[in-house]
Parts: C-alpha cells; sequence; structure tokens
C-alpha cells in the first residue's frame, strides 16, 4: 500500500515537475545546415552591403550594467542613446532621471569614455582607430569598478559587434558551423564573428585571447526592420536592413575567461525600433572638445590634448 502511494501517477508527475524546477536548462545544440558552407569572400561581401545600406543608426531604450569589483557585485540601469556613423564615428550615452553617468564615444581619431559621477569626474581616451585591434585588446580601457567592462566598451568592438564594419577575406583563418549559437563562424586572429544562415546576418561576437580563450562576447536579438529615410547624401539602396534592438555585452577581467563562471561586467541595451537618426545625429556627439566641453570632466587620462 505504502509503494503504491508512493509511485502513484500524480506523486511521480509532482516529483517530475520538482526534477524539472530544480534542473538547469540545456543547450539546444543546432546541427549544421546541408549545403554549402559560405566562404570568407561571402561573409565580407554581405558585410560591405550591409554597411552601404546602414549609413546611420539611431537606437533608443534601457541599458542595464552589471559588474563584480572588491566590494561585492553591482547593478545600475537608466536610458541610453546609441547613435553612430559606421565604421568610424560613435555615441552611446547612458543617463538616469536626465543625469549622463556614462558616454562612450568616437570620432576624429579618438575614443573616450566619460564617467561624470565619479568623484572627481573623469574621462579616458584612446587614439582610435589608429590602435590595432591586438593593441586595444593589450591596453585595454583600464576602469575601476566596472569590472572590466571598460575593456569591452571600446567604440570599434560596439561597432564589430553590430556587424557594421569592414572586413578583410585574408584576415579569416577559418570559417566553421557553431550549433551553440546555431549560426556560420568566421574566426580572425582576435574575435570571431557569428552569422545567421543565409542571410550571414551578424548575431553575435566572441572577442578571444592569444590562447584562443573567449574573454568577452556579444548577443544580438529582437531584429527589427529600419524605419525613416536615409540620410541626404546617400543613394537608396535596395537592400533593407533588419538591426538589432537587444544587445548583450559579458566580459570577463583580470584573466578570467568564459569557463570560469559568472562574467565580470555585463550592458544589456534594449532598444526601440531603429532608425536613420535623421535629425537626431549631430557632429558635436563624435567630437572630443564638444563632449569635454559638455561633461567637463575633473580628470583626464590620456594623449595630451
Amino acid at each position: 500500500m505504502i509503494c503504491s502511494r508512493l509511485f502513484s501517477p500524480t506523486v511521480l508527475a509532482i516529483g517530475c515537475l520538482f526534477c524539472a524546477l530544480g534542473c538547469h536548462p540545456q543547450t539546444v545544440l543546432v546541427p549544421r545546415p546541408e549545403g554549402i558552407a559560405p566562404t570568407a569572400a561571402d561573409f565580407v561581401d554581405a558585410q560591405q552591403r550591409r554597411l552601404l545600406a546602414v549609413p546611420s543608426l539611431a537606437l533608443r531604450g534601457h541599458a542595464e550594467l552589471q559588474w563584480i569589483d572588491t566590494t561585492g557585485r553591482h547593478f545600475d540601469d537608466g536610458d541610453f542613446d546609441l547613435i553612430l556613423r559606421p565604421p568610424t564615428e560613435l555615441s552611446l550615452r547612458v543617463s538616469k532621471l536626465g543625469e549622463k553617468f556614462l558616454w562612450v564615444g568616437g570620432g576624429g581619431g579618438q575614443s573616450w569614455i566619460v564617467l561624470p559621477r565619479e568623484n572627481p569626474s573623469r574621462a579616458i581616451l584612446r587614439d582610435w582607430p589608429s590602435l590595432t585591434p591586438d593593441a586595444v585588446a593589450q591596453k585595454g580601457l583600464a576602469l575601476e569598478g566596472i569590472g572590466g567592462l571598460g575593456e569591452l566598451m571600446n567604440p570599434s568592438r560596439l561597432i564589430e559587434a553590430l556587424g557594421l564594419e569592414s572586413a578583410n577575406a585574408s584576415e579569416i583563418t577559418n570559417v566553421s558551423w557553431s550549433e551553440v549559437r546555431a549560426a556560420w563562424a568566421f574566426t580572425l586572429s582576435n574575435r570571431r564573428l557569428y552569422a545567421r544562415g543565409e542571410s550571414l546576418l551578424p548575431i553575435g561576437c566572441d572577442w578571444i585571447d592569444a590562447s584562443a580563450q573567449v574573454i568577452a562576447t556579444c548577443t544580438l536579438d529582437g531584429f527589427e526592420w529600419m524605419r525613416g529615410d536615409r540620410p541626404t547624401g546617400f543613394p537608396a539602396s535596395s537592400l533593407q536592413t533588419l538591426v538589432a534592438t537587444r544587445l548583450h555585452f559579458s566580459v570577463w577581467s583580470g584573466g578570467r575567461h568564459e569557463q570560469d563562471g559568472a562574467a565580470d561586467g555585463e550592458l544589456s541595451l534594449s532598444a526601440e525600433v531603429p532608425t536613420f537618426g535623421t535629425g537626431k545625429i549631430k557632429n558635436q556627439l563624435f567630437n572630443w572638445d564638444d563632449v569635454k566641453a559638455s561633461l567637463r570632466p575633473e580628470v583626464i587620462e590620456g594623449p595630451a590634448q
């Protein structure tokens, strides 16, 4: 009688439910599709057509930051504006209740990260894009207090992640299928770019170190068609472009890697419908002197002005 009660269908169902709740979700592996794999030249061609189709981009929405430092785990959030003219001009501004607390930008051969809420407020400058990717990876943007996110928040890396950069087929060392990402993986010396199926739409990026271990990742999701009129001076394009509205960045700092577990820093952007940003894009957004005059950082680290 006891055994029959213990193993009744109801009890078994409840037991299975508790087991399901207690188990970690399994990674779904997607097998390689049939057919011929794309070549490096195919990917470069798709990237170039995408660049021509997106002469500018504006995203606005909600940003969340999480990081670990010597005092523990932290969280902050706010509203963001991401405006860019690829491949060398970008502005990412994050604010809370109207007060800016982070500005990542690049243009005119420089990139910057401004932290207005620090005491004293400060800015970190780097020459860009004159630095090679390897030099950027080694030098980084060492921002104490936000768990290595400074090394990730370089304009060139944000543009890489969105698939809005020029690529060279000779730099791609391997083309393979990623069952985890369900996408084609194009490997370069210091990063791996993922693109979807036949369209080769970018869906993510891994940045890797000299030992081929992942030190930072980006995942793209929530794709929407771009809206609005193309900027004046750019020819009309027959290619209607999809752009991600959800971006998630993770970084493992201090020599740690993806295999070590939870990231030291994470940045999530959740945007509204992407537009060409006509009327919103000002040259001042990509000029360091104008940014400096607007935010007036008390400490400036980097190349002399």
